[in-house]
């Protein structure tokens, strides 16, 4: 279990290392842990991953179509060639399992590229939020 005192080390350590990402992986968490991490949410990107996420590689399953995080200049150019805004993508969740694995933040646009067996090969955007 995650515990307040093992966190607020975990976060100091973090601190003299001049990091700015954690993650943890936990079986179960403390209600006065959360609050530590709402506390420091503005200092530290805190990922928390639970310990049954990982059974599954998400990545590799073969039902999951391949996801590419775009780069600023990537998105930009989407926007400016389909002449669209950011609303008018399609949405992931940011605590999508996916979108997670790749630590995307609100904003962040993903190349979603699919297979079917009456297209073919075909791409689609999706935008965190």
């Amino acid at each position: 279990m995650l515990n307040a005192i093992y966190l607020r080390i975990k976060i100091e350590i973090l601190k003299l290392k001049n990091a700015k990402v954690g993650i943890f992986v936990i079986k179960k968490i403390s209600s006065s842990a959360l609050k530590i991490i709402k506390l420091f949410k503005e200092y530290f990107v805190i990922e928390l991953f639970y310990e049954y996420e990982f059974i599954l590689n998400a990545i590799k399953h073969y039902l999951v179509p391949g996801h590419e995080l775009l780069f600023f200049l990537e998105k930009k150019k989407l926007l400016d060639c389909y002449k669209i805004k950011e609303s008018q993508l399609p949405k992931i969740l940011i605590n999508d399992p996916i979108a997670r694995y790749y630590g995307a933040k609100k904003g962040d646009v993903f190349k979603i590229t699919r297979y079917s067996e009456t297209v073919g090969i075909y791409v689609t955007y999706r935008i965190c939020k």
